[in-house]
C-alpha cells in the first residue's frame, strides 16, 4: 500500500511539474493592437501562469501572474521580478472584460482591461491607490494542462 501510494504521489507530481514547466514568453505592449476577444460561447478559461510587462515610466517591469479557479472566479499571485508577490484577490472576465483586484501593502492595486486574439493575451491600465495609472499587457504560457470539464 505505501508503494502504491508513492507511486501515485511521483505521478501526480511529475503531471503537475510538466504543467508548470510551460516556457515564458515575453509580452509587448504593442500585442494590445491585436483585434479584441469576441466572446463566443463557453467563456475562456483564464487559469495558469502569464508573463506581464507594466510600463512605468520609461523602464517595464516584468513579472509572472498564476491564476486558479475561486467562487466562481479567479485568484493567485502577482510576482514582479523586481520586488516582491503580491495576492491576486479576485479577476473577473465579463464577456471579454477582465477586472483584477490586487493586494498590496499600500492598499488595493486594480487593472481593469480586455482580452486580445484568442483570449491568451491581457491588456488594460493599473490603477494605484495613489491615482497613478500605467499600462500592462499579460501573454498567457502555452502549457499542456487540459481542464477537466
Amino acid at each position: 500500500m505505501k508503494h502504491l501510494h508513492a507511486v501515485l504521489t511521483l505521478t501526480a507530481a511529475l503531471a503537475v511539474s510538466s504543467a508548470l514547466r510551460a516556457e515564458p514568453v515575453t509580452p509587448s505592449l504593442s500585442a494590445c493592437e491585436a483585434a479584441p476577444f469576441v466572446p463566443a460561447g463557453e467563456a475562456p478559461d483564464l487559469q495558469g501562469q502569464w508573463d506581464f510587462l507594466m510600463q512605468v515610466g520609461e523602464r517595464t517591469s516584468p513579472g509572472l501572474m498564476a491564476l486558479g479557479p475561486m467562487d466562481g472566479a479567479y485568484a493567485g499571485s502577482l510576482t514582479p521580478y523586481a520586488t516582491n508577490t503580491v495576492a491576486v484577490r479576485r479577476l473577473t472576465l465579463t464577456g471579454g472584460a477582465v477586472s483584477m483586484s490586487v493586494a498590496s501593502r499600500e492598499g488595493e492595486v486594480r487593472f481593469e482591461g480586455h482580452l486580445t486574439g484568442n483570449a491568451d493575451t491581457m491588456c488594460g491600465t493599473v490603477h494605484y491607490h495613489g491615482g497613478q495609472t500605467l499600462p500592462m499587457v499579460a501573454v498567457r504560457r502555452p502549457s499542456s494542462y487540459v481542464a477537466p470539464r
